[in-house]
């Protein structure tokens, strides 16, 4: 269907021709903005260690967000030399970066919180810095001290042989218990072994809130272990973010593992807590379970969690960045990560095809009728169940993500087969693998089922499960089979069967690329479908109730990383803890191209899957290609996501721009502007509004829509004029338009706009029935409107869609000119900055001694016209409008100058500079641009630049007579600002209080406090000074409300009948007081305790000799003949019909008989190094089975161990033992 454009062209033209005079205000000369602002370039700067000088540099590009560099941690005495070998420290076990994080865990755990527990630890190193050694080390110099027992939590049990293996880099050896099971099997009458008695307790969290055989809790088992409520060990929590979604007030509602993990911190008081995690913070929300970084309680600037939630929702982010750079200065925090220069990124789209479209839209239309029969069914049997519709949403969302991630298949099989012609190993990240619709079909191994369709399987479930058919009983009878619904429900499953559907993604895409041979699969699913012939036949990945399952992703990647495997695939499930990159240690050493097939909606998530593939100690940066398809917002959220992550240079936090390494200020659909646009959208559509929100026009929702050729668009545009003007009231037929159709898809989507309502639309949460409003608090739920949307039209989604994203762009468009809107820490732009003034103190915390620092500052902001025309060579491109350009009408007597340059990417915004205030803050649409400004030639704007730089060096641009006298500073190059650093979180109530109190006096741009960092330059030295900007002639009310605050603690009553703004004001900053934190002495090493951690244990190789010259001593021929009287027989095992097929039958029989006999038995052979049996099978390496028959085992038994372990000689050994 071709479009009729001829509405859409003249609208367009209108827009583009929009010119409206108005006379220059203040901000003209950049009065309104105090000291001009840049936003910082500079997000990221290269780490290196300030505290710690020994050691050797980290083995890779470490950066550190700008802002978190400035801060210095604090000096530490701590005597951690005394616990670490030297050659830990000297060969580089532990680098420069991880001996930094255990120096600053230990030091900090030193130290009591006001409330009694004692202090925790917070590691935020991002994904692939070494935080595993870093865990390793706190806990070998705890046990050097005496302290023998911790306890190490986190997501997989797999993950218990990378805490072994992290454990033994750094030459220590301190036992490993392998989870509560081991310690429940070796419970024996008297108590447990000596061996279990002491060491690390590796557990996974879902462990921890299991019940423990009938005899409590495992939590109760655990503490137990630890010793009671005096312990004073290490209680690691690794991936701490899986103890999240803690909801004050409310632990019904709660996660178990967040009240388990906060449980575990209050019963263990003295505990040494570390936290681990790369995503800890990406949402305040969930940091319930940092109980000991003293963020709240006694002591601090909130009384519990829920008002430090309450003020961080108020707050914003700046506030955050504060706290980050707060806890960094206090010790309690270290945030580093990879840096990403060198890998490089792009985009690859998998536009649906035509047939896929068709498909899609068909599933649409399916979900859409039978929500229309469901509501008639659930009518005609008067069921009630709220759970029917509860579960139709999240079937629906699973389907269609399921159905998308299917349509990328042949794209993504392609680009990987290009990738390992080229010479690359390829990884596939994705979030879901179907296998909870495989496993209801019921499969059984050997099944010959064909590549089954997992989202044929899902939604015919739901109808069999929820589509009702009996009626509800009546007066005691039995339920009766209610007609119409049995037949409609036969109807609806026969439509689902014909529907056509793609067959499950993981097991097509597995066999695109030469099935499991060929493929490492890193899920947490049992079972797959592969290809047996022609034939698809289901099989399990491992044994049932075996233990194969529990190594089987260790084994896939370590098959990967030798290169027996050329293909990874890694699950979200899976992917924690898993090393996948090129490293220098591995043998598969090929570039990684990382193919993200399924892209989630949260960045953090997206960061976690890119983290696998690029880590420490990498021969080559992977190559990432970000795959999208054209259905709903998922194609720009992609598009911003890679064009981010072009541009910057690391993974880390503490800018926000920082947190994943990607800027997705104006593209993170779910923040507080984005949920303030979905409403105003929202009650556009519901209320039939004549008008769009502000700031939103028609021809930018419809311009990424047009080539859909959707239905909706062409309804619109066929009620604007074809051709002259189009005046604001000829649009309103077509605003009309559209928000009749819009109404149509919301009310698909079950949102409740429907139903009456006040002033928003939300969906239902407490009232059964597809589509009723919400209460307040789910208003605006961005997440579930960007899944529900999956189920429009690809059309329609995409309009949808469009109006969305267009209206959250006017709404940061509107926050940044009112100066709400601020997208991380900007850097103070001004010349003749060269000497750092001494800062002052201006108040100090009484308890912590905690001081807050003001630094008084003299800038000259304005930009020489030498500057502006380099810059604009710089920055500006021949095909752009940059330039310089002079007011339309004079101001103050004279033109104004500016130089506007278009911003990248953004052809209708531009950044300002002006003579006299240099670089602006404020970004300028192209309408107000070119409505005040008119463009001019740089010889014309030279004489007028310079004649405004020179004038308005020390005085304002209002001229002689200012009202306001010689303190105004409106457009004047030197101004003064003050900057506070040091502890301000402590203080922030206090200074946002006198903020809202007295923000009628101030300008725009003081009216909020936000982060703001200057540079100092001495020579070639380059120093920084990072804070928050606040108005100066409000410090002196700061610090008589502190004073006075400290007065309230004692007498609280002295604040009764205050102003209610003043109440507020002493009430925050009496917030901090209430506690001094406490220090204890480090413990002295026990060398018994460090000689045990780093002794290495006995094992077959280290214990038992091989086979003594004639004339050696009795006790090892002994030995080595008790030895082999141990090894137990094979016969039944895997491993010895695998031996079979390698040695032949014959050579099994003698060999057994040989071995039962054993060594010097009499039988007349002995399988010496001088007398070698029967010949070995393929692949076993004669030195490996040598050196186990020197051990004194049977050629056939070695045989058999170095198969099943692929030649790992101490493993081999191991496993004979244990068969």
């Amino acid at each position: 269907m071709a479009l009729n454009l001829q509405g859409y062209d003249a609208l367009k033209k209108v827009d583009a021709a929009k010119a409206e005079t108005a006379n220059e205000d203040n901000r003209g000369v950049g009065g309104d903005e105090s000291v001009s602002e840049l936003l910082s370039r500079d997000i990221f700067s290269d780490y290196r260690s300030r505290s710690v000088s020994r050691g050797c540099t980290h083995p890779g590009a470490i950066a550190e967000a700008a802002s978190l560099s400035a801060i210095t941690l604090p000096e530490s005495s701590y005597p951690l030399w005394d616990s670490l070998p030297e050659e830990t420290v000297t060969k580089g076990k532990l680098s420069q970066l991880q001996l930094e994080g255990v120096l600053y865990a230990c030091t900090k755990h030193q130290q009591f919180l006001p409330n009694g527990q004692r202090a925790g630890f917070f590691i935020g190193d991002g994904a692939g810095v070494g935080k595993g050694r870093q865990i390793a080390g706190i806990m070998l110099d705890n046990y050097a001290r005496g302290r023998r027992r911790h306890l190490w939590l986190s997501t997989s049990s797999d993950l218990h042989l990378d805490a072994q293996r992290d454990l033994r880099n750094i030459g220590c050896h301190i036992n490993v218990i392998n989870n509560c099971q081991t310690l429940d099997k070796e419970q024996k009458v008297v108590g447990l072994p000596k061996d279990l008695k002491e060491g690390v307790l590796f557990m996974t969290y879902s462990t921890l809130v299991m019940k423990h055989k009938g005899q409590g809790s495992r939590l109760l088992q655990v503490i137990d272990w630890l010793g009671g409520p005096t312990f004073d060990g290490c209680i690691v929590l690794d991936e701490a973010h899986k103890a999240k979604s803690f909801v004050p007030g409310k632990e019904a509602q709660s996660s178990k593992v967040a009240s388990s993990v906060l449980e575990l911190q209050e019963r263990l008081p003295a505990s040494r807590v570390v936290y681990c995690s790369a995503t800890g913070v990406s949402e305040v929300g969930n940091m319930a379970y940092m109980s000991r970084l003293g963020l709240w309680g006694p002591g601090s600037a909130f009384n519990d969690f829920q008002a430090f939630l309450d003020s961080m929702k108020k707050r914003g982010v700046s506030f955050l960045e504060m706290l980050a750079m707060e806890m960094k200065a206090q010790g309690y925090y270290v945030a580093r990560g990879l840096s990403f220069r060198s890998a490089e990124f792009s985009e690859l789209e998998a536009r649906l095809t035509t047939a896929q479209t068709t498909f899609y839209n068909d599933a649409v239309s399916l979900w859409q009728d039978l929500r229309l029969q469901l509501t008639a069914a659930l009518d005609r049997t008067a069921t009630t169940s709220r759970d029917v519709w509860k579960s139709y949403w999240a079937a629906q969302q699973r389907f269609f993500k399921l159905m998308c991630v299917s349509f990328k298949v042949p794209v993504v099989a392609a680009e990987a087969q290009k990738a390992l012609v080229g010479g690359f190993a390829v990884v596939i990240g994705l979030q879901t693998t179907g296998e909870a619709a495989a496993e209801s079909m019921g499969l059984q191994p050997g099944q010959a089922c064909g590549f089954a369709s997992t989202t044929r399987e899902l939604l015919q479930r739901f109808v069999d499960i929820h589509f009702p058919t009996k009626a509800e009983p009546k007066d005691g009878q039995a339920a009766q089979d209610e007609p119409e619904s049995v037949r409609i429900k036969r109807e609806m499953l026969a439509r689902v069967n014909a529907l056509e559907l793609p067959a499950n993604f993981l097991d097509e895409l597995i066999d695109h690329l030469g099935g499991p041979s060929a493929v490492a699969e890193m899920t947490g699913r049992r079972g797959r479908i592969v290809r047996k012939g022609r034939l698809g036949v289901f099989e399990l990945r491992a044994k049932p109730d075996s233990s194969e399952m529990d190594s089987l992703n260790v084994n896939e990647t370590a098959a990967f990383m030798r290169g027996d495997k050329l293909v990874a695939i890694v699950s979200d499930a899976a992917s924690t803890g898993i090393s996948l990159h090129a490293s220098a240690d591995a043998q598969n050493q090929r570039r990684r191209i990382h193919l993200t097939i399924e892209l989630p909606w949260s960045a953090d998530k997206a960061i976690q899957q890119l983290g696998r593939s690029h880590r420490s100690n990498q021969v080559h940066a992977p190559i990432y290609k970000l795959v999208f398809t054209n259905l709903g917002g998922e194609k720009r959220f992609a598009a911003a996501v890679a064009r981010r992550l072009q541009s910057l240079g690391a993974l880390t936090r503490g800018d926000r721009r920082a947190a994943s390494g990607i800027d997705l200020s104006e593209s993170n659909f779910d923040s507080p502007l984005g949920r303030k646009s979905l409403r105003r959208m929202y009650d556009a559509i519901v209320q039939g509004s004549p008008a769009l929100p502000s700031g939103v026009t028609l021809t930018s929702i419809l311009g990424d829509c047009l080539r859909d050729e959707g239905e909706i668009v062409q309804k619109v545009l066929d009620r604007l004029p074809g051709s002259g003007t189009v005046n604001q009231a000829q649009q309103i037929p077509a605003v009309e338009c559209l928000h009749q159709e819009l109404r149509d898809c919301v009310d698909i989507m079950g949102v409740g706009s429907a139903m009456p309502r006040s002033d928003t639309v939300a969906e239902d949460t407490t009232t059964p029935g597809p589509t009723t409003s919400a209460p307040s608090k789910d208003m605006g739920d961005v997440r579930r409107f960007l899944n529900r949307l999956l189920g429009l039209p690809v059309s329609q989604q995409n309009l949808l869609f469009s109006y969305f994203e267009k209206t959250l762009v006017a709404e940061i468009q509107a926050a940044k000119s009112e100066g709400r809107y601020f997208e991380g820490v900007s850097d103070l732009s001004g010349s003749n900055i060269s000497e750092r003034p001494t800062p002052q103190v201006l108040w100090v915390d009484v308890h912590s001694g905690l001081r807050t620092l003001r630094t008084d500052l003299t800038m000259d902001r304005g930009l020489s016209f030498e500057v502006a025309k380099a810059k604009a060579a710089r920055e500006s491109m021949p095909s752009d409008r940059s330039g310089f350009r002079r007011s339309r009408q004079p101001m103050f007597g004279r033109s104004m100058y500016i130089l506007a340059l278009q911003k990248p990417g953004q052809p209708n915004l531009f950044s300002i500079c002006r003579p006299n205030t240099g670089v602006s803050y404020f970004d300028m649409e192209s309408d107000e641009l070119n409505s005040k400004y008119q463009r001019i030639s740089e010889e014309e704007a030279q004489e007028g630049w310079e004649d405004v730089y020179d004038a308005s060096f020390r005085a304002c641009m209002h001229g002689p007579g200012c009202q306001q006298g010689p303190d105004c500073q409106v457009g004047r190059r030197l101004t003064s600002i003050t900057i506070l650093s040091g502890s301000v979180v402590r203080v922030w109530g206090t200074l946002e209080s006198l903020l809202e109190r007295h923000q009628g006096m101030l300008s725009r741009n003081d009216r909020t406090m936000r982060c703001a960092r200057v540079e100092f330059k001495d020579g070639d030295d380059v120093t920084a000074l990072i804070g928050v900007r606040y108005p100066a002639q409000l410090l002196g009310d700061v610090v008589a409300t502190l004073s006075k605050a400290q007065e309230l603690i004692s007498a609280p009553t002295q604040v009764e009948g205050a102003p209610v703004l003043q109440k507020a004001t002493l009430e925050a900053a009496a917030m901090g007081a209430g506690g001094a934190i406490r220090a204890e002495p480090p413990t002295p090493v026990d060398k018994k305790s460090l000689a045990k951690a780093l002794r290495p244990p006995q094992t077959m190789l280290n214990f038992f000799k091989p086979k003594a010259a004639p004339g050696a001593p009795p006790s090892t021929k002994r030995k080595s003949s008790e030895l082999g009287k141990l090894a137990p027989s094979m016969a039944g095992t895997a491993a010895k019909q695998q031996a079979e097929q390698a040695l032949g039958q014959s050579a099994i029989t003698e060999a057994e008989s040989l071995a039962t006999a054993g060594p010097g038995s009499g039988s007349g052979k002995h399988w010496g190094r001088q007398e070698l049996g029967p010949p070995l099978p393929n692949g076993v390496s004669r030195q490996h089975a040598d050196s186990l028959i020197a051990m004194g085992f049977s050629q056939t038994q070695a045989s058999r161990a170095l198969l099943a372990t692929q030649g790992d000689l101490p493993r081999a050994i191991n496993w004979i033992l244990q068969s």
